[in-house]
C-alpha cells in the first residue's frame, strides 16, 4: 500500500520529470521547427511532428502496447530515455555536417517519437505503481497543469535561445536536460502491483493487443472519445501548420510574435488544469467534452474572422494571443477529464495497451490534416481556412450529439481500475 506522503513525494518527482523534459524537449522542437522553416521555407517546418509521431505510433501500436505490460515499467522508461540521449548527442555530432537536413531531423524526430510513446505509456501504465488511488486524479492534473505551464515558457524561450547561442546551443541544452530527466527517474519509486494471468503473453502479439482494442470498443465513453479526437486531431492540424505559417511567412510578424501566440495556448491550458484542479469530477462526460468542442469550435471561426481585415501587427498578435489562450482553456477542460476517467477505469494490467492504442487511434489524422493545411495555406487566406475549420467543428458536435443521444445524458463514474473486467 502506497501510503498518502509517498504519493505526494512521488507527484513532485514527476512533476519535476515533466518540467524539465517538456521545457527543454520543447525549445528543442520549436528550434528545430525555426531551423527548418528558414532553411525550406515550408509550412510543413512546423507540422513534422505532427506527421512522424502518428506513422510512429501506427507502426509500433502492437508491440509498444504488449511490451509496456509485460516488462518492468522503470526499467522500460529508462531505456528510452537513454536511447534518446544517445541518438540526440549523434544528431548534435553530424547535423551542421549535413546538406539535407531535414533528412537528418525527421530521423531524430521519429527516434523522439519512438521513445516518448514507450516512456510515455510507461508512465501512464504505472500511475498505481506510483500514487495511491486517491492520489491519481492529483497527479494527472498536477502534472498536465506543469505541463501546460512549461509550455507557456517553451516558444519564447525557444526564439529567444535560437537567436542567442543558435540550433547548437540548443541542442547541448537539451542533452543535458534529458541526463537530468533520467536522474529523476532514477530517483523514483514504483510499486510493481501483482501481475494478471500470463496467458495473454502466450497468445502472440496481436492476439495480446486485441484484448485492449476490444476494450476500447465495447465501452461506449472510450469509444465516444476515440471517434471525436480524431476530428479534433485533424482539425487541430489547421493550427499546428497554419498560424506558424500565416504569422511569420504571410504576415511577416517574426519569430518572437509567434512565440507570445503559441505561449498564449500553454497559458490557457495552465489555467484550466488550474481550475479543474478546484472543480469535482465531471460527471456527464460526453456531453461536457461536446459542449466544450463546441466553444473550441467558435475560437477557430472567431480567429478566422480575426485574420480576414488587415490589421496592425501588435492588434493582429493581441487578439491571437486572446483566441489562443481561449483555445488552450478548452483544450485542457477536454484532455484532462478524459485523461482521469482512462486512468481510473481501465484495468492495470490492460492500461498499458489501451492507453496507447488510444492515444494511436487519435493521433491518426494528424498527418493527413498536416499535409492536408500545409497544401491549403500555402494556397488560400488564413483567415477565411480557420472559419471554415471553426464551422466544421461546430457541425460535428451537432452530429455527434445526435448520433450518441442514447448517452449524452449518461452520469460517468469513474469505478476502480483494478475491479473492471476485460
Amino acid at each position: 500500500m502506497i501510503s498518502n506522503r509517498q504519493s505526494v513525494i512521488q507527484i513532485i518527482r514527476a512533476a519535476s520529470s515533466d518540467i524539465i523534459g517538456i521545457l527543454s524537449g520543447g525549445i528543442f522542437s520549436f528550434s528545430l521547427a525555426l531551423m527548418l522553416l528558414h532553411t525550406t521555407h515550408s509550412a510543413i517546418s512546423f507540422g513534422l511532428e505532427s506527421i512522424v509521431y502518428p506513422i510512429v505510433g501506427l507502426l509500433l501500436v502492437v508491440p509498444i502496447g504488449n511490451f509496456v505490460d509485460t516488462h518492468d515499467h522503470k526499467t522500460t522508461i529508462l531505456v528510452s530515455k537513454l536511447v534518446t540521449l544517445v541518438a540526440l548527442l549523434i544528431y548534435s555530432a553530424v547535423i551542421f555536417r549535413l546538406h539535407d537536413r531535414l533528412a537528418a531531423s525527421i530521423v531524430i524526430v521519429a527516434v523522439y517519437a519512438i521513445n516518448d510513446r514507450i516512456s510515455g505509456t510507461g508512465y501512464t501504465a504505472s500511475v498505481h505503481e506510483l500514487v495511491n488511488e486517491r492520489h491519481i486524479k492529483p497527479l494527472t492534473t498536477i502534472e498536465q497543469a506543469a505541463t501546460s505551464g512549461v509550455q507557456l515558457a517553451s516558444p519564447l524561450l525557444a526564439a529567444l535561445l535560437y537567436g542567442l547561442i543558435g540550433f547548437r546551443g540548443v541542442l547541448w541544452l537539451e542533452a543535458i536536460a534529458e541526463f537530468v530527466v533520467i536522474l529523476i527517474t532514477l530517483s523514483m519509486h514504483f510499486h510493481p502491483l501483482p501481475q494478471a494471468a500470463p496467458t495473454q503473453q502466450t497468445a502472440g502479439q496481436w492476439a495480446a493487443f486485441k484484448v485492449g482494442l476490444r476494450y476500447i470498443h465495447d465501452h461506449a465513453v472510450l469509444w465516444f472519445v476515440v471517434q471525436i479526437a480524431v476530428w479534433l486531431n485533424l482539425l487541430f492540424s489547421s493550427v499546428d501548420v497554419g498560424l506558424a505559417y500565416v504569422m511569420v511567412q504571410t504576415l511577416k510578424l517574426g519569430n518572437t510574435r509567434l512565440g507570445w501566440v503559441s505561449s498564449a495556448c500553454a497559458l490557457g491550458m495552465l489555467a484550466g488544469n488550474l481550475l479543474l484542479m478546484r472543480l469535482p469530477s465531471f460527471q456527464h462526460l460526453i456531453r461536457t467534452v461536446l459542449l466544450l468542442t463546441l466553444g473550441f469550435g467558435s475560437v477557430f471561426a472567431l480567429m478566422g474572422a480575426w485574420l480576414v481585415h488587415p490589421l496592425a501587427a501588435n492588434l493582429v498578435t493581441g487578439g491571437l494571443v486572446l483566441l489562443s489562450m481561449a483555445m488552450g482553456l478548452f483544450l485542457a477542460w477536454i484532455n484532462t477529464p478524459i485523461s482521469v476517467y482512462l486512468q481510473t477505469t481501465v484495468p492495470t494490467h490492460l492500461l498499458g495497451r489501451v492507453s496507447v492504442t488510444l492515444t494511436t487511434l487519435n493521433t491518426l489524422a494528424m498527418p493527413v490534416g498536416t499535409l492536408l493545411f500545409s497544401w491549403l495555406f500555402q494556397r488560400l487566406l488564413g483567415g477565411p481556412l480557420f472559419i471554415a475549420v471553426g464551422l466544421v467543428l461546430i457541425g460535428l458536435v451537432g452530429f455527434f450529439w445526435y448520433r450518441n443521444r442514447k448517452i449524452v445524458h449518461q452520469v460517468v463514474a469513474p469505478q476502480p481500475s483494478g475491479e473492471a473486467n476485460a
